[in-house]
């Protein structure tokens, strides 16, 4: 029972770690997304020649989304180290042989490998 509970254990921790990564990961992406139209619509309010007060509102919006992007790179970073630490961990495993079969072990695996391809 032992080595059962360790590496069920082990696959939670994968799969909770896997999961914290990709929430940021789209919480990065729905950012930058937001901060592109946030742009556009600066730009076109500034080709239109609209109210100045209402392009520096909107000036204003744009950093603040843009000012949380660092953050969310940076809360990336440490889950990745997690997440690696965590596979290492499986690595080192007794149970290695068993992991590196599961589901948890595959997607934290191939995340990790799609991120330090970036």
């Amino acid at each position: 029972p032992g080595e059962a509970s360790g590496v069920m254990s082990e696959l939670k921790q994968l799969k909770v770690k896997t999961g914290v990564c990709k929430r940021i990961i789209k919480d990065l992406e729905y950012t930058r997304k937001e901060i592109e139209a946030q742009a556009a619509k600066v730009d076109k309010m500034k080709a239109d020649q609209a109210d100045t007060y209402d392009i520096k509102k909107q000036e204003e919006v744009l950093a603040e989304a843009a000012s949380t992007q660092p953050q969310d790179e940076e809360r990336l970073a440490k889950a990745i180290e997690d997440l690696n630490k965590a596979v290492a961990d499986c690595r080192d495993s007794p149970d290695f042989d068993d992991l590196k079969e599961t589901e948890e072990f595959k997607a934290a695996t191939a995340l990790l490998d799609e991120q330090s391809a970036k």
